[in-house]
């Protein structure tokens, strides 16, 4: 693909492990390729770094998790550079601010380099999942720990409004397949985009 110069419409996945957001991310960004968008999936990159023998979950480490957050910003990144006109995160600097903070405490510089990285790099929707459903062995966490999840949900739901992070709250699922989710997201998405791209232009 040649790079060209494109500003992308960036969309966060947020919320605690297990709640849909991989499934959601590849749904909505299949319904907008259909419609004729250029888009990336940026996958959570947790996984990735456990299988290279890097600590996650509870038994995490600061370096191990500044490698999780800095992997994270470099996809995101790349994806920008490469010139994709939306780019959808699963997951996004925030929650995985929250992780860190929950293992390694409040980190001051942390938070300020995520904070003036979005800041530069703005995600221009973010919609946050909500827990439901039973939590599903993935190979990156464990099933049967509902706590942490739960505490993780918890924290999120703190730092957003503490932080006043901009979000949308989707519904608890009407169905199993909860695609009333993708239809929010891509119609939300399509009416956004053109209202950003005016402002873009002028």
């Amino acid at each position: 693909m040649a790079i060209k110069e494109v500003v992308p419409f960036k969309i966060g996945l947020i919320s605690t492990h297990g709640t849909g957001k991989t499934t959601l991310a590849y749904e909505v960004a299949s319904q907008l390729k259909k419609r004729g968008f250029i888009v990336k999936v940026i996958s959570e990159v947790a996984g990735e770094a456990s299988e290279e023998g890097i600590p996650i979950n509870e038994g995490t480490n600061l370096p191990a998790q500044m490698h999780v957050l800095l992997r994270h910003m470099t996809e995101e990144l790349k994806a920008t550079a490469r010139g994709y006109e939306v780019i959808i995160s699963d997951r996004s600097v925030f929650d995985n601010w929250v992780y860190l903070e929950r293992k390694c405490g409040y980190q001051q510089f942390a938070i300020d380099f995520i904070r003036d990285y979005a800041k530069q790099f703005p995600y221009n929707a973010l919609y946050k999942l909500p827990l439901v459903g039973e939590l599903q062995e993935d190979g990156i966490r464990d099933a049967k720990n509902k706590d942490f999840q739960q505490d993780i949900y918890a924290r999120l739901t703190h730092f957003l409004k503490d932080s006043g992070v901009e979000h949308t709250e989707l519904p608890m699922p009407n169905t199993e397949f909860r695609g009333e989710w993708t239809e929010i997201i891509v119609n939300d998405t399509l009416k956004k985009m053109k209202k950003w791209q005016k402002t873009l232009s002028l």
